[in-house]
């Protein structure tokens, strides 16, 4: 902590003076923009308290809450907030949590620690993740906002196709709705898979009008390749490493064909497009993501261990591969995650008539 944030400690907005404040670490603040919202919506001012390690940068009023020097228990107390909320790992801050007065509760919470900090309530985005802690609350996680499940039209007859992979066991895995940034990073990690193991790509892109340019752009990369709309015959030759999907209808139905489902626009920073993470756990089949996970959803299933996780696009082969190779784990993260989707359905309603109780 530098100097200058010791000797100003002591100074905070004045409007978070017996407000709402909500605490947790930098990135998670910045995915909670939606849930901050509906707080405000129902209680009036919200600020938040920023964790760190980065800075905030969202739209409502907040203060750092630094640990060094005591910091943070100086700002917490001169903020005296009409209700604390607490949200994910926050750093571990339990002492501090602990030691705050007011209503408080414990949102999202992950370690049984939090059952000891004195909130008058705390909660999971799970029913696996409350059984581990003490009088902890499934509500499910109130950050994505998910009020209903999208349609997922899923036809397992294109899984026929695949047969000649399957008969062999060949992995199969899909990229699913990636975007044009994202393409290097897909053809380098089933470079690094075909190294090891004979596989195939599934690969769909979310922007339609992109599909020639990366079709002939991936060329380039002397992969095996087929069209969906060019595929005439009943099965995949064995020969090819790259399905191309441009249809919408056939690019949703696949997702309950492959081993892995790699999910798009969290490979790249660049990606320009949300992620459809809510299709893809639906399929009950193990789900691979980036590192981009400025979605909530994606942030969530990361957090309550729902997903398989890369922390550069370097790694995602390495992680691929280890679910390849124990198939009945992979079979129960697919399973799992398909439950606890079904759990954030009405997570925020249920949460804001917790906290208002």
């Amino acid at each position: 902590m530098a100097l200058t944030d010791f000797l100003t400690a002591g100074r905070i907005p004045r409007e978070l003076v017996g407000a709402t404040l909500v605490i947790a670490d930098t990135d998670t603040l910045h995915s909670a923009d939606g849930f901050l919202g509906a707080l405000a919506e129902r209680f009036g001012t919200v600020g938040v308290g920023n964790l760190g390690p980065g800075e905030y940068h969202g739209r409502f009023a907040g203060v750092d809450l630094p640990a060094a020097h005591g910091a943070d228990r100086k700002r917490l107390k001169k903020l005296r907030p009409a209700r604390l909320i607490v949200l994910g790992e926050a750093d571990g801050r339990y002492d501090l949590v602990r030691e705050a007065g007011g209503d408080k509760f414990w949102l999202n919470a992950e370690s049984p620690e939090a059952a000891g900090t004195g909130c008058r309530a705390v909660t999971t985005s799970g029913r696996a993740r409350a059984t581990a802690i003490p009088g902890a609350r499934p509500t499910g996680d109130p950050l994505p906002g998910l009020d209903a499940l999208p349609d997922a039209d899923f036809d397992p007859t294109l899984c026929e196709r695949f047969k000649e992979y399957r008969e062999r066991q060949h992995p199969v895995f899909y990229v699913a709705m990636a975007g044009a940034a994202e393409v290097t990073g897909a053809y380098g990690m089933l470079f690094e898979i075909l190294l090891k193991k004979t596989a195939i790509m599934l690969f769909s892109l979310a922007d339609p009008a992109q599909h020639e340019r990366v079709y002939h752009d991936a060329i380039k990369y002397s992969m095996p390749t087929i069209r969906h709309s060019r595929l005439y015959t009943s099965y995949v030759p064995r020969k090819n490493r790259v399905y191309f999907i441009e249809s919408a209808e056939v690019r949703q139905g696949l997702y309950v064909c492959p081993d892995l489902i790699v999910a798009g626009a969290t490979l790249s920073a660049e990606a320009d497009h949300a992620p459809d993470l809510a299709t893809a756990l639906q399929s009950g089949r193990a789900l691979l993501v980036g590192p981009r996970r400025d979605d909530p959803l994606v942030r969530a299933a990361v957090a309550a261990g729902m997903v398989a996780a890369a922390e550069d696009v370097d790694t995602l082969a390495a992680r691929a591969m280890a679910l390849f190779d124990a198939p009945e784990e992979a079979a129960v993260l697919g399973a799992s995650a398909r439950e606890w989707l079904g759990e954030q359905v009405g997570a925020r309603a249920r949460v804001l008539a917790l906290l208002e109780g």
